[in-house]
């Protein structure tokens, strides 16, 4: 058994190093080109579960003190940023949400941690690069905001611009830190131990030129998953005030190794299904693949949007043990993937700003129904259809300045014979966000 959940690697060590020397000094001469920004959210979770048993609520406070320097000589700098999440109150089931589970199925009440600490280099305007702990957010790789606080990552990565609208990136991460827990710990599968993944490896194209633009993305959690996607959109300037973007997608997702054996991904695949199947030691395989088109049409105020998705195969969103907020698919749902085998899946949204009757409100509608949707191991043991509503309201308080308050509305429902992982049971969720951020300079 492997566990780097308290290994310090050189580039941390480098990172922390540098941002706690280099800051201060330049700090003490000049402020210009550094950053110091307080963060700090109250969130609540009231979840209603079909089964009864599951329902809670979870309260916290998220804060966030987050420092970046200039480049020095153009070519080097540091970032460092403190994470603390302290309890506010909870009722019902203790599950990791908001907050984690110790080993006696409590939820901490607090935590805190150096969750950013990293260098940064620059070469002239064609590449940059991160080396130690940093937020990451790609097509197929993200560190989810959904919390009180994201989670984040620890390893490089880097971009580089050859040429006008060209951006090639990638990067490789051996840790990360969830979002509800202060420790960073190597990656593995739900069946494996801790560091059975060596290393997360993330490489991608995109590139721009007026109205289109098209991103290809590869991801790798070795021996585990591997994952493509392709994605191109046209924005058509209809007027004024009124555009119409459309969007295609193909996005794969297959095993890459030794770890996928049955149940290194029990979420969201039924290979425990397969007759004489053995968790955690038999070979498991699964190729999948989802298509989508969408289309976005925005006119003044109102914007309208529409998507179909359909797949072959169960295409799997978690990257590894923990993850979430990856979905690419416009139709992926909040409180399920709706990437299932043999799945159908339609989106429709519609949003106002309401900006010319309440300076700084804005809301949104969405309704996704996914239907046909099969076993993955065996289309004849389980069949399923689901829907989810969801309503987003976000207010941007004018008199004070940095404040934002938010409300989600979902509101999730399945209907399924026999049994299919990657469906959920009936959920409600209504979940408070309170933002504040401040800029000492």
């Amino acid at each position: 058994m492997r566990s780097n959940k308290n290994k310090i690697t050189f580039g941390q060590t480098a990172a922390l190093t540098a941002s706690l020397i280099l800051p201060l000094s330049a700090t003490a001469l000049d402020t210009g080109g550094h950053s110091l920004e307080l963060k700090a959210r109250g969130i609540h979770f009231d979840r209603d579960f079909e089964t009864d048993s599951s329902d809670r609520t979870q309260s916290a406070l998220g804060l966030q003190l987050n420092y970046e320097s200039p480049y020095f000589a153009d070519v080097i700098g540091v970032g460092v940023s403190g994470y603390s999440v302290n309890k506010l109150d909870n009722s019902g089931k203790n599950t990791s949400d908001v907050l984690s589970v110790d080993n006696n199925g409590e939820l901490h009440d607090s935590f805190g941690q150096v969750a950013q600490a990293f260098v940064k280099l620059k070469y002239q305007d064609l590449a940059t690069a991160k080396l130690g702990r940093q937020l990451h957010k790609t097509m197929l790789l993200s560190s989810s905001g959904s919390r009180a606080v994201p989670n984040t990552f620890s390893g490089g990565s880097f971009q580089v611009m050859p040429l006008k609208g060209l951006n090639l990136y990638g990067a490789r991460y051996n840790e990360w830190s969830s979002r509800s827990d202060s420790a960073f710990e190597a990656f593995k599968t739900d069946t494996s131990s801790d560091g059975a993944i060596d290393y997360i490896d993330n490489f991608g194209a995109s590139y721009t030129s007026g109205p289109f633009s098209l991103n290809l993305e590869h991801l790798r959690a070795q021996d585990f998953l591997k994952k493509t996607g392709l994605v191109a959109s046209y924005d058509f300037k209809l007027s004024a005030q009124s555009s119409l973007k459309l969007t295609g997608g193909i996005h794969t997702s297959s095993d890459d190794g030794k770890l996928f054996v049955t149940g290194s991904e029990s979420g969201e695949l039924d290979d425990e299904d397969v007759l004489g199947a053995k968790q955690g030691v038999t070979d498991s395989d699964n190729d999948g693949q989802g298509i989508y088109v969408a289309a976005n049409w925005k006119l003044g105020n109102v914007e309208l949007g529409a998507a179909v998705a359909k797949f072959d195969g169960a295409w799997i969103e978690d990257n590894f043990a923990g993850d979430h907020g990856s979905n690419p698919f416009p139709t992926g749902g909040v409180l399920a993937d709706f990437s299932n085998d043999n799945e159908q899946v339609w989106m429709l949204s519609a949003g106002y700003d309401w900006n010319d009757h309440i300076k700084g409100l804005k809301t949104v509608v969405s309704y996704k129904d996914g239907s046909d949707a099969k076993n993955s191991a065996n289309a004849a043991l389980g069949e399923a259809d689901e829907n989810e509503w969801a309503f987003d309201l976000t207010y941007q308080v004018p008199v004070i300045k940095g404040l934002a308050v938010r409300y989600t509305y979902l509101d999730y429902h399945s209907d399924k014979t026999g049994r299919l992982d990657g469906v959920k049971e009936d959920d409600t969720d209504h979940r408070f966000y309170v933002d504040y951020t401040y800029r000492f300079f």
